[in-house]
């Protein structure tokens, strides 16, 4: 008889990726005991042709609502990668007797109300409102150096797998609660490269209430640093 898992992990993926992003984690946490399951959001990855001019971010967070549900899915340690933080936030607001913990994988923390257009910078800002916003275009993937990203072989295997960002997902305002006392919550920042997070993990480090961890590299952590980033969400959940 298969012992109960120790934790119940459901990881999103941020802006232009999907589940696949994850290959190398899923397998360490699982080794360890837990459960986990990676979807892909509408409009991205393997889901990319199911993407209408509609999705937006409430697209995604009911995409992760239906999989903890359709799942059976409880005490959920719930883990957001940069835009993915967008979505937890959301999922949690609707559905906290549902979650566990949060943990925002160098990611938005965002406010009720805000969008992930109004945490760029303001010349990237500039550009998603005048070009795509305005044209109501997908927004294509960054290059992966503004990431940190530089390995020839990670660079091989993520490029051809970037797809387009629906562009109404960056610019829908999250409805996001007070999070309960009942869940806990933790950031992990990755400092190896010149981060847009920046400014979240240093409002959030001295928190009480939230365990902070860091890790020397690049944005995509879970392909650069798969145990370390195995290690330190066993250690958070």
């Amino acid at each position: 008889m298969n012992s109960k898992p120790k934790h119940t992990y459901v990881l999103i993926a941020g802006s232009w990726h999907g589940g696949w992003v994850w290959r190398d984690v899923i397998p360490g946490l699982r080794e360890l005991g837990h459960a986990v399951t990676a979807p892909t959001l509408t409009g991205l990855g393997e889901r990319r042709n199911n993407g209408t001019d509609d999705t937006d971010l409430s697209t995604h967070v009911d995409d992760v609502i239906a999989h903890i549900e359709m799942e059976g899915l409880q005490s959920v340690t719930l883990v957001g990668w940069s835009y993915g933080g967008m979505v937890i936030t959301g999922v949690t607001a609707r559905i906290p007797d549902k979650i566990k913990s949060l943990i925002y994988l160098d990611a938005y923390v965002p406010e009720d109300g805000k969008a992930v257009v109004d945490y760029a910078p303001a010349e990237l800002r500039a550009a998603l409102v005048d070009v795509f916003m305005k044209e109501r275009k997908s927004v294509p993937p960054f290059p992966l150096e503004m990431f940190g990203v530089t390995d020839p072989s990670l660079v091989k295997f993520v490029t051809p797998r970037l797809t387009s960002q629906p562009w109404r997902t960056l610019y829908e305002p999250v409805q996001a609660r007070p999070v309960p006392p009942s869940i806990s919550i933790a950031y992990v920042y990755c400092s190896g490269y010149q981060s847009l997070f920046t400014g979240f993990y240093e409002k959030l480090k001295d928190d009480p209430r939230v365990r902070t961890a860091v890790i020397d590299t690049g944005h995509l952590c879970m392909l650069s640093e798969p145990l370390k980033t195995v290690e330190i969400l066993a250690d958070l959940a």
